[in-house]
């Protein structure tokens, strides 16, 4: 309220000043007398705030508003041939727009805006100026003294990356990368100078604008906008965001052209295979998926794949009714590329491990060879509206010309920045924030770290391994491309165990995986949730008697006496809460969830012992290292099965099978006394009611 409050008095002040027209010039100003900005952020913000207190717009049409007039403001500039500017108000145009009298502002403006809308139709579809003539004039007095073209690039750079984040960010604040991640990408790719670079889904045109900045200070005597115009270009599927990128890049010396308004998946194949690197962040964790079939039908990846008896994938001639537009994405950034060409992609990690798609991780593989993956913060992306755990993709188009053999992995530990954006900086000896050279504080981020290993990576094909950074050779990529899943210390324990003799789970047991036809019945059954399990006992300590066809969704299978029991998705999955249990007489025959794994017809190994490695920290690493999903943690059956156990001498797991039996019938008997205690408990108070 507070914030609401200072802002509508600024706003006060402000119209107070502008109804003073001796504070305007007597003339309009020329080019010589414009000035670059020293806070072009302040500025966006006092002219929203003063149209949304004076004209009622909703953030979206105060956005479309202001694209006009920078175009307009850019465009005078761009376009002046020595005259005075036609962008400005003059003190006697001020008050003859106080006096409700007719103003050459107001034609002077209109005609700006028209030689802009002829110069930009597809993106200018509307009929002029809806901002009123007083609102007009303030907008146009704040911005008029000001060089946009001259005003530094990380200037505007952080007042167009603030405005559009402003006025176009959607649920998911999918317009926009954290900067770190921004210029990490860029690192690792390294563009040159010769290299074409675009970005399919470009939002505010982050990307772009940082690899511009990188092959500028890489390579100083290069035309900086002789370059923009020839080698960079952006597609952007929102008008009003496209504009803006387009304003961005002409401020840096483009064209605007280079930015263009189009559905990358369905309008761009004429670009196919013309450009050298890609940066991007495609749109994920959308709410809806592309379902247009004339786009669905121009990728493989939109197609229903089949898996292979050898492992592999294959597609069918199926398309799907629907498939969400970061997959497709993928394709599409392929099809941009030159072979050889090189890629970099932040994905959500569900794409990176989940077993639904396998598929797209298959044909990547045969498609690229993937150079690089950086695991992400999951709070990276939370002060840009979502909280998706993400991973940045470095790959390179077959054929490549990489020798390495390695795949390089790594964990982005710092990202500068707290959940709520706000930055943190690193602190020096004394616990004092570290200044740089030109004495401001240094943000504490791992990207200088994680690039520069990256580049000795590159250019040696070898690093010293650590629990950060780690060489992962390419014939021990399995179906996952998570960095988490090939962390060394976690490899070294797996391999420590296979030299110990350890069997993977599904070779000493069975999965149930059928789910019993009992739901339509009224047979009353006995249901069995995880919230029934006591893990620390690892017993089943309540059942549900419910009608069958009143039984929850998740009721699946059948347990009969002997069956292990054990928690596959959850929160506590892969902690020493996870919900395991022996199936005993007195559970015989009830549903239990699908949220559990039904282990069955266990061999060579004594069931109780099975029954109490499932409590220890080597089962729980494996399960964690195989978990998939942030949101809700799972581990398929398939991978559940592929976790090792060690099968010690037979001696041995049976003393510790005794250990297990005693205990559980002590919790037997501590059943049974506590029902008599109640028992007793009810007699006594039917005695004193007599």
């Amino acid at each position: 309220m507070r914030e609401k409050t200072v802002k509508s008095r600024k706003v006060k002040e402000q119209l107070l000043l502008l109804t003073d027209s001796d504070l305007l010039p007597e003339i309009l100003p020329t080019l010589s007398e414009l000035k670059p900005a020293e806070n072009l952020s302040a500025v966006f913000d006092d002219c929203h705030n003063y149209i949304y207190a004076n004209e009622g717009m909703l953030k979206d049409k105060i956005f479309h508003e202001m694209v006009k007039i920078l175009v307009m403001k850019l465009h005078d500039e761009q376009n002046n041939n020595g005259k005075r500017l036609e962008f400005g108000i003059t003190s006697s145009e001020h008050r003859l727009l106080l006096s409700n009298s007719p103003s050459p502002f107001e034609e002077r403006l209109a005609r700006l805006y028209m030689k802009v809308q002829k110069e930009h139709s597809k993106l200018f579809l509307d009929d002029g100026l809806r901002l009123k003539p007083l609102t007009l004039a303030f907008v146009v007095n704040q911005l008029q003294y000001i060089s946009l073209t001259s005003t530094p690039g990380d200037i505007k750079g952080e007042a167009f990356q603030t405005f559009v984040y402003r006025h176009q960010r959607g649920d998911r604040g999918e317009f926009f990368t954290p900067f770190p991640i921004v210029r990490l990408a860029v690192e690792m790719i390294d563009p040159q100078p010769h290299e074409r670079i675009i970005d399919p889904a470009c939002g505010s045109g982050g990307f772009l604008i940082q690899a511009l900045s990188y092959v500028l200070r890489e390579n100083p005597t290069i035309q900086k906008s002789k370059f923009i115009i020839e080698n960079v270009s952006g597609l952007e599927f929102n008008p009003d965001v496209a504009l803006a990128t387009m304003i961005r890049m002409a401020f840096e010396g483009g064209s605007g052209d280079e930015i263009v308004c189009l559905n990358s998946l369905s309008d761009s194949d004429d670009l196919n295979g013309k450009f050298d690197i890609i940066l991007t962040n495609p749109p994920f964790g959308a709410k809806g998926k592309v379902e247009t079939q004339k786009i669905l039908k121009s990728y493989v990846l939109a197609r229903k794949w089949k898996q292979l008896p050898d492992g592999g994938w294959e597609p069918s001639k199926v398309v799907l009714s629907g498939q969400s537009p970061d997959i497709l994405f993928i394709e599409k950034s392929l099809k941009l590329l030159k072979p050889g060409g090189r890629m970099a992609i932040v994905l959500p990690d569900g794409l990176l491990q989940n077993v639904s798609s396998a598929y797209v991780r298959y044909w990547l593989k045969t498609q690229t060879k993937v150079l690089a993956v950086i695991s992400i913060p999951q709070e990276a992306f939370i002060p840009y509206g979502t909280g998706i755990k993400t991973s940045l993709l470095v790959l390179q188009k077959l054929p490549s010309e990489q020798t390495a053999n390695s795949c390089f992995m790594t964990r982005i530990e710092k990202i500068g920045y707290d959940v709520k954006g706000q930055p943190i900086y690193k602190k020096n000896g004394s616990n004092k924030f570290a200044v740089d050279s030109f004495g401001s504080f240094v943000v504490d981020d791992d990207v200088d770290e994680i690039s520069n290993q990256y580049r000795t990576f590159r250019n040696n094909g070898n690093i010293a391994p650590s629990n950060k950074v780690y060489p992962v050779p390419e014939s021990l990529l399995n179906s996952r491309l998570d960095a988490e899943h090939y962390h060394p210390d976690d490899l070294e324990f797996i391999e420590r165990l296979r030299r110990a003799g350890a069997k993977p789970l599904g070779e000493l047991a069975d999965f149930v995986t059928k789910a019993n036809d009992f739901k339509n019945t009224d047979e009353e059954i006995r249901y069995i949730a995880i919230s029934d399990v006591d893990a620390r006992t690892m017993q089943v300590v309540s059942q549900q008697s419910i009608i069958a066809h009143d039984a929850p969704s998740r009721a699946s299978y059948r347990v009969v006496k002997g069956d292990i029991i054990t928690a596959t998705a959850g929160a506590s999955t892969g902690t020493y809460k996870q919900a395991t249990a022996l199936i005993t007489e007195d559970e015989d025959g009830a549903i239990c969830s699908n949220g559990f794994a039904v282990i069955r017809n266990i061999r060579g190994i004594n069931p109780f012992f099975l029954l109490a490695y499932l409590r220890t920290e080597y089962f729980l690493k494996q399960v964690r290292r195989l978990m998939t999903g942030h949101a809700i943690p799972a581990i398929s059956l398939d991978d559940l099965s592929k976790v090792l156990v060690p099968v010690p001498p037979k001696d041995e797991q049976n003393r510790m099978a005794e250990e297990i039996a005693v205990l559980q019938n002590k919790r037997k008997e501590a059943i049974k006394l506590g029902e008599k205690l109640i028992n007793d408990a009810e007699k006594v108070v039917t005695g004193s009611l007599v």
